[in-house]
């Protein structure tokens, strides 16, 4: 695992990465999900980062963490109806706009590959091992917070 603070290209920094009871998770505005499969974890190529990443996105007004976990893995991935598990919560110092944030991280292990559906979101899918080094095009923070998740 890598030293904390980690930044990434843009200038994000992923601060802690921190297990707490899902009760005590504080409001947050997005979830990620680490799907996990055969020991390795899910990542899809964002069309506007131009990176892999965890899936996952924006808490809609009314649901929970958990909630927006679920809408965003289905709507990212095609995935639903999994078991998800609250993993971390991750703190981050943004840039655009420049904010300080925490984020939902939940997981769900899979005996089975899924069928997988690209959204408008999404160019394509990868199964990542944590114990191979972090590409160029994959986000370090989302590779280190998946790399967290699974230990």
């Amino acid at each position: 695992m890598a030293e904390l603070p980690l930044r990434d290209r843009a200038g994000n920094v992923l601060l802690a990465v921190r297990r707490v009871a899902e009760s005590d998770l504080p409001p947050v505005p997005a979830s990620l999900v680490v799907v996990v499969h055969a020991g390795a974890v899910l990542m899809m190529f964002d069309r506007h980062r131009e990176q892999w990443e965890l899936p996952g996105g924006i808490r809609e007004p009314g649901e929970t963490a958990r909630e927006t976990a679920a809408r965003e893995l289905a709507e990212e991935t095609g995935i639903d109806d999994v078991v998800l598990t609250f993993a971390v919560v991750a703190e981050f110092d943004l840039t655009r706009p420049v904010r300080r944030e925490l984020l939902a991280i939940y997981r769900t292990e899979l005996a089975t590959a899924p069928r997988l559906t690209l959204s408008e979101e999404g160019l394509g899918f990868r199964w990542w091992s944590p114990r191979e080094p972090v590409d160029p095009d994959m986000s370090p923070l989302d590779a280190e917070i998946a790399a967290r998740a699974t230990t």
